[in-house]
Order: structure tokens, then sequence, then C-alpha cells
């Protein structure tokens, strides 16, 4: 499996879950605290991909700067 190949399955997996919470958010939540939890398990998969595309940028700078020999 190539990286680019990598990087889609894994972006769309985590599209696909904040998908998932997002519905069960809205078909309704038993209480608050059922809210606040899966509020924060989205936040966190939020941040992961944050984290990861600006790791992936950060990565892909480097490789064109290495390839254009600056």
């Amino acid at each position: 499996m190539s990286a680019i190949n990598l990087r889609d399955k894994y972006i769309k997996a985590l599209e696909d879950r904040r998908q998932d919470l997002t519905d069960q958010m809205l078909a309704g939540v038993k209480d608050i605290s059922q809210y606040q939890f899966l509020r924060g398990r989205y936040s966190s998969l939020a941040d992961a991909e944050n984290i990861f595309r600006e790791l992936l940028g950060n990565y892909i700078d480097e490789d064109d700067q290495s390839s254009s020999g600056s």
C-alpha cells in the first residue's frame, strides 16, 4: 500500500467516525454526560486529523526542499 493510499484511508476513517458521532448526537442522547462524552470523542478525532495533516504537510515540505536541492 502506498503512503498516499494509506493517508487517504486514514483521513476517510477519521471523517467517517466523526460523522458517526455527529449522527449519534443528532439522534438524541440520554443525558448531558453522554453528550459530553461523544463531544470529547469528536474533538479527539478532529485533533488527530489536524495533527496528522500538520505532520504530513511538514513531511511534504521537507521532501520538496530536499528534492529541489535547497
